[in-house]
């Protein structure tokens, strides 16, 4: 049947190994547990940013996928699908004929998948978000008030004034 990873375009297929290279060292640098490891994984994600917004911006990713936004959650774990279907297929055709296969599609895939679960948590952390209620604010209501008084205006009645009387208004 052939090997997916290598119809894939030349670029795409570079881009695809540095993202699962990223991948590789975040996993190390979790197995790990460096001291400075936040600062380590925030590079790595950097990094992996900044791969992924190269990998949308190819002609593969509008032209055959239809998809174009590197932080949209949808189309990140849509690529990511793609990514870990193709893996899957190579893996089955290479131990099928017992050939080695790259798993550079795995970890790729693995990678923007987890991007667009973070995304997507973020997202709904805001979507979510409750509106406080007024009780949280009456303390601080009430201190203001009492620094600088109660400022709630009283609208003075306004007259209405009847340019017309009654028969004028009246149908005839």
């Amino acid at each position: 049947m052939g090997n997916r990873f290598e119809s894939l375009p030349k670029g795409v297929q570079k881009l695809v190994k540095k993202l699962a290279d990223i991948e590789r060292e975040q996993l190390k640098v979790l197995r790990a547990h460096y001291p400075d490891e936040e600062d380590r994984m925030m590079k790595l994600i950097e990094k992996g940013d900044k791969v992924t917004e190269e990998l949308f911006d190819t002609k593969f990713a509008l032209e055959e996928l239809g998809l174009c936004y590197p932080e949209s959650p949808d189309d990140l774990q849509e690529m990511g699908e793609y990514f870990l279907g193709l893996y899957a297929l190579d893996r089955a055709y290479a131990e099928e004929d017992g050939k080695e296969y790259s798993e550079d599609l795995f970890y790729a895939g693995v990678n923007l998948r987890r991007a667009a679960e973070v995304f997507g948590d973020e997202e709904t952390d805001i979507d979510y978000m409750e509106d406080p209620d007024d009780d949280d604010f009456e303390p601080l209501i009430d201190g203001l008030n009492k620094t600088f008084g109660n400022v709630q205006e009283d609208k003075p009645e306004s007259n209405i004034v009847n340019l017309f009387t009654d028969e004028r208004n009246r149908l005839q």
